[in-house]
């Protein structure tokens, strides 16, 4: 499918259904974190070659 990227905005990509992941590293006095997002959103291939995500399963979509 072909549309506008919901990470960067960029228009006419195609796009990939992925869930965001926030990943943050472990400090010595903080641990780390590891948070994936229930929201499915599309994004393009760039966004997906540069932010932590997990795709998202075929038919799992939250939208209408």
């Amino acid at each position: 499918m072909t549309g506008t990227c919901e990470s960067c905005g960029a228009t006419n990509e195609v796009l990939s259904p992925v869930r965001r992941r926030y990943v943050t590293p472990a400090e010595w006095d903080t641990p780390g974190r590891d948070v994936l997002l229930d929201d499915v959103e599309l994004w393009c291939f760039s966004c997906c070659t540069h932010y932590p995500h997990e795709p998202a399963e075929p038919g799992s979509s939250q939208r209408a």
